[in-house]
């Protein structure tokens, strides 16, 4: 569905759901976790790409963005996504108290239950947080159950486990729905009372305690062999690299989650290879002239590169019979416009990619879409377009692990483009801020954020909702 790549073609059609979520066996070995692993666990968010520009203005808290994190495998697939209102790291005060836990839960719950998830998700999963007494409430089952994961509060169920809400676990499990238990040092051995209706044992780094935590808790996955492990709040790739170190003699479909995904990694020389140079030269071009000779001579050079063009635009041919076979029909039917958008998103995914790679797409992607449409009812189509060239470019240097700058010269980029990913500065930064905002559950900058956009909170979560579904069928094809 390569039409879903051009600009302002109106909502895609429903996707088809996955099937149930069935967590395969682990197998059950004794492991003695090394000990560097304690002391490697860290209490507190690393390194991060974004940065945050200062915020002066209070703002009341009474309002839901939506906002999620990339849930990813061992191989950093994505394989789902966590929504949630808060970063529970960054405020633990507010989501300590069980009542105002509760309210954000509910009010989540409700966002996502009012919303087509099925057709949002398309075929990866969504992780709920929750207490355990938001089982119990109706609105739970309007979530798809084959792709709904629900990650209950081991805290929550206070000092006895009530039978009420066991009953509710089997019901839902029956429906198809996915359980992990968020548990703590105190709650570990909930494990072994519920074990038999969770698919995912989940352990926040954030916690004081959490590497002797992940050390019992792999421990314990002999005795629960049906069970698999789902990391939370990871900070860097080191950590994140000893904890898959810790569990690989354990087959499953391990998860994690963190902003180590967009962490910057060590710096390199030979970044950018023959085909994104290829692919820069073409944006170039097209930039300063569209002249459809002179480009679909350089695309004959490149018969991957050539054959992606023609793929995209037979999926905009609106008739068998204008079947597209030559480079210089391509470009012009997709026009200008498109075709630096196609090149563009083909700069992420051309020449060989790493698993990381893929989640570094993923992301740029949401980013991209979500930018464009939060400036669609008030900016004019070339500003849209340069807001999804923010958000794609904005992770460009941690793809190509070189500095921003280094990474955005050969492009020559409008100058109001280049102050948003540079400076943070400009027309473009605040939507930039927004759609980075809304990766790490904070809403008191994310409503500053929309304010200065001059977009409703109605608005923000559409859009976002609506990027990611983009990004997922996108990726698809």
């Amino acid at each position: 569905m390569f039409e879903k790549l051009f600009r302002r073609q109106g909502k895609p059609d429903p996707a088809d759901s996955a099937g149930g979520l069935d967590a395969p066996d682990a197998v059950a070995e004794a492991l003695d976790a090394p000990e560097e692993l304690a002391e490697g666990m860290e209490s507190e968010s690393g390194n991060d790409n974004d940065v945050d520009a200062p915020l002066t203005e209070a703002t009341s808290l009474s309002f839901t963005y939506i906002c999620r994190e990339p849930v990813v495998d061992r191989l950093q697939r994505v394989i789902g996504y966590e929504f949630m209102l808060r970063d529970s790291s960054a405020e633990k005060d507010r989501l300590a108290d069980p009542v105002l836990r509760q309210l954000d839960e509910q009010a989540l719950l409700t966002r996502l239950a009012s919303m087509e998830l099925a057709r949002l998700l398309a075929y990866r999963y969504t992780f709920l947080t929750v207490s355990a007494q938001v089982l119990l409430r109706p609105a739970i089952e309007q979530l798809p159950p084959e792709l709904t994961v629900l990650v209950i509060h081991a805290d929550s169920f206070g000092s006895s486990i009530d039978p009420n809400i066991v009953a509710r676990m089997s019901h839902l499990r029956r429906l198809g729905f996915g359980f992990g238990l968020l548990i703590t040092k105190q709650t570990l051995h909930l494990v072994d009372q519920l074990h038999h209706l969770t698919h995912y044992v989940v352990l926040d780094l954030t916690d004081s305690e959490a590497g002797i935590l992940l050390q019992a808790a792999v421990k314990g996955m002999q005795r629960w062999p049906e069970t698999q492990l789902y990391i939370k709040h990871i900070a860097d790739v080191a950590t994140f690299e000893l904890c898959s170190k810790v569990l690989a003699k354990h087959v499953g479909i391990h998860l994690f989650q963190g902003r180590f995904l967009t962490q910057a990694l060590p710096w390199r020389s030979d970044h950018v290879d023959t085909g994104k140079g290829r692919i820069v030269r073409l944006l170039n071009a097209i930039k300063h002239q569209y002249d459809i000779p002179v480009l679909a001579e350089s695309l004959r050079h490149d018969p991957l590169l050539l054959s992606r063009l023609l793929r995209y635009a037979n999926s905009a041919a609106t008739s068998p019979l204008s079947r597209v076979n030559s480079a210089e029909r391509a470009l012009a039917i997709m026009g200008r416009e498109n075709v630096y958008r196609m090149l563009t998103v083909l700069l992420f995914c051309s020449g060989d990619m790493a698993d990381r790679d893929v989640g570094i797409m993923d992301t740029a992607l949401i980013r991209a879409r979500f930018a464009e449409s939060l400036g669609a009812e008030r900016l004019a189509p070339a500003d849209c377009d340069n807001l999804f060239l923010v958000g794609m470019f904005s992770l460009l240097d941690i793809l190509l692990r070189v500095p921003t700058d280094e990474a955005l010269l050969p492009l020559e980029l409008p100058a109001p483009v280049l102050d948003a990913l540079l400076a943070r500065t400009g027309p473009y930064a605040g939507y930039l801020d927004m759609v980075t905002a809304c990766e790490h559950g904070d809403q008191e900058r994310i409503a500053m954020c929309a304010a200065q956009c001059d977009v409703s909170e109605t608005t923000v979560n559409h859009c976002h909702l609506e990027a990611i579904l983009w990004a997922q069928e996108l990726a698809r094809v």
